[in-house]
């Protein structure tokens, strides 16, 4: 269970990016993304895995919502301060920490800048066109990534990916796949719906308490598995 635990904990961290800090179109509303595996992983553990996720965005304010078995974790990404929240609630223990501009730049590029290739493929997704990509990113050996992404221009433009998994891609990610070893997940938007969003939904429930520095730098190296 604790590696099991760790693999989804390091899937959300890299989620974090799936957060969408400004949005040019001015989108308000609720976007629900289907999660399906495959590759190497049996039906029993493929069962235990999520299978949705939730963003919720009003203007340049986003909030996604995963909840992983006894961990539910929801990231708020502010557009215009460019920092986000990451609350996580394991098993009624509710933490959260902040991250500012400076730290998710230095995520985003400290492996080098992204290389995008923009195609003239489109695939139609929850009712949206969506224009294909591939999203290039190398590791720290150097190891170079090829992600396949299909975005919407009309829900999001560059800006709405800052910091992210898809920092500089010009539209929203409506579909991919994150490659975890052996295991594959593909995220696929299944619903969009405008409105019936609140700045209350962005906002820090008071029974959350602020982890300190070191304890934000501990959870992040345990889950990362440098700890």
């Amino acid at each position: 269970m604790k590696t099991f635990m760790k693999s989804l904990f390091v899937l959300c961290f890299a989620l974090v990016a799936v957060t969408f800090s400004a949005n040019a179109q001015g989108f308000k509303g609720i976007i629900t993304y289907s999660m399906s595996y495959s590759g190497n992983i049996d039906a029993a553990t493929a069962a235990q895995q999520p299978k949705l996720m939730t963003v919720y965005i009003m203007l340049n304010k986003a909030k996604m919502n995963l909840a992983l078995g006894p961990v539910t974790l929801d990231v708020v990404t502010d557009g215009d301060k460019k920092e986000s929240i990451t609350m996580i609630d394991m098993m009624g223990e509710k933490k959260y920490f902040r991250s500012n501009q400076a730290e998710i730049e230095t995520e985003a590029t400290k492996n080098g800048a992204p290389v995008i290739r923009y195609l003239d493929e489109t695939k139609v997704i929850a009712g949206y066109t969506c224009k294909k990509a591939e999203y290039v990113t190398k590791d720290e050996d150097d190891k170079e990534t090829v992600t396949t992404v299909y975005y919407c221009e009309e829900l999001g433009g560059e800006n709405a990916n800052f910091g992210g998994t898809f920092h500089g891609l010009k539209g929203f990610p409506m579909e991919y796949v994150i490659n975890q070893g052996e295991i594959i997940t593909t995220f696929t938007v299944t619903e969009v719906k405008k409105g019936k969003v609140k700045e209350t939904d962005f906002l820090i429930p008071a029974d959350y308490v602020e982890l300190t520095a070191e304890e934000k730098a501990q959870m992040k190296a345990a889950f990362s598995g440098q700890e």
